[in-house]
């Protein structure tokens, strides 16, 4: 993307923050209107080691996987993530995240003999679906991670333009109410 494109999204974001009244926190508005650095695949994380950022992509990509729209992953979630705990988050809840990311991997290891990232795909459904639910090996603190990492997640992906444009439908100028509409399977929700 060029950096006009970048720009221009970050103005129309902080926009839409200031839209909706400021819903979100200053924090969170000031690091999605921070210009980027360098980005790539060979650029380094922010905050995150580079296996904790691994470990993030996996689960961002189990969270919210591609369908007939892009994923977390193809969204750069990870990163936005990365880039929130290292601007937004008070040294106490990145602690925790980083616990939060050491204990699934101690589970896997415990249960499986390696890794999170090395295990078959419905392994780590399992994993997570256990984690979600605080059942055990997990626990409550462990099932209030999971949750805060699909905020993070759902924040990060529904911010990018693929999770607003092609996930969501923007109609840039609404028309009238329509009361009555008719909906199915495919229909998608509103960006507003």
């Amino acid at each position: 993307m060029s950096t006009t494109v970048d720009s221009a999204r970050r103005q129309a974001l902080l926009r839409l923050g200031a839209l909706c009244g400021l819903a979100l926190g200053g924090d969170v508005l000031a690091a999605v209107g921070a210009p980027k650095t360098a980005s790539g695949p060979d650029t380094r994380p922010e905050w995150l080691s580079p296996d904790e950022l691994a470990l993030t992509a996996v689960l961002a990509d189990l969270i919210i996987p591609q369908t007939d729209t892009p994923g977390a992953l193809a969204a750069g979630a990870p990163r936005t993530v990365d880039h929130l705990l290292a601007v937004c988050t008070p040294v106490p809840a990145q602690t925790a995240f980083r616990a939060g990311l050491a204990r699934i991997d101690a589970v896997a290891k415990g249960q499986a003999g390696q890794r999170f990232a090395g295990l078959v795909p419905k392994r780590q459904v399992a994993l997570l679906q256990a984690l979600d639910s605080g059942a055990a090996p997990f626990t409550v603190d462990d099932m209030r991670f999971f949750r805060q990492l699909k905020g993070y997640v759902a924040f990060a992906y529904y911010t990018s333009e693929p999770g607003a444009t092609q996930e969501l439908t923007y109609l840039p100028i609404p028309g009238g109410y329509k009361g009555n509409v008719k909906v199915t399977p495919s229909t998608r929700t509103w960006a507003t």
